[in-house]
């Protein structure tokens, strides 16, 4: 899969690069962030974006630095994981770096690469998970349009706790 560019607004998404290496690491530092993340990370910003380039390339996900339309400051990240073409499907994720909260940068980017997932990848269902615990990531969430279908009892393996109960939200082609 081809890395590609998403105009949204007030927002631009791209594909992040080693430019973002200073960006990256703040947020890896952030417990605001890493709290919440289902994956633990070493806190390398280089091999994390090493492995979004990888991830990029073998059609598994598409990560997006989400940053201002006219400054070029990224504020956070979206990614599409998890894509299966043949199922139709794939996850949403994201984080937004501190200084940024509270602007809409994660609804306005989840948004995006949904509409991006529908059109472009033809996707039909995208999936939104997050810790039960993680109020802001369900208001995203709601506000985004996912819909919330349950709650998967001890599913992730995560940073903060061996296992959590995880929200399980999704959109459809034809929620738009």
């Amino acid at each position: 899969m081809e890395p590609v560019e998403i105009a949204a607004g007030r927002f631009q998404l791209r594909p992040w690069n080693e430019h973002d290496v200073e960006v990256v690491g703040e947020a890896l530092a952030d417990p605001g962030i890493t709290r919440w993340m289902a994956a633990p990370t070493d806190g390398d910003p280089h091999a994390w974006l090493a492995a979004r380039k990888e991830r990029w390339a073998s059609g598994e996900s598409a990560s997006f630095a989400v940053m201002d339309a006219v400054t070029g400051e990224v504020y956070g990240h979206v990614a599409l994981k998890n894509i299966v073409p043949r199922w139709r499907t794939g996850e949403i994720g994201y984080w937004t770096r501190k200084s940024a909260r509270g602007r809409g940068v994660a609804r306005h980017g989840v948004g995006a690469v949904s509409r991006w997932a529908y059109g472009a990848l033809d996707l039909h269902r995208v999936e939104l998970r997050h810790a039960v615990g993680n109020a802001a990531s369900c208001a995203v969430a709601n506000a985004a349009g996912y819909a919330l279908e349950g709650v998967l009892r001890d599913c992730v393996i995560g940073a903060a706790e061996p296992f959590t109960d995880v929200h399980l939200h999704a959109r459809l082609a034809t929620d738009i």
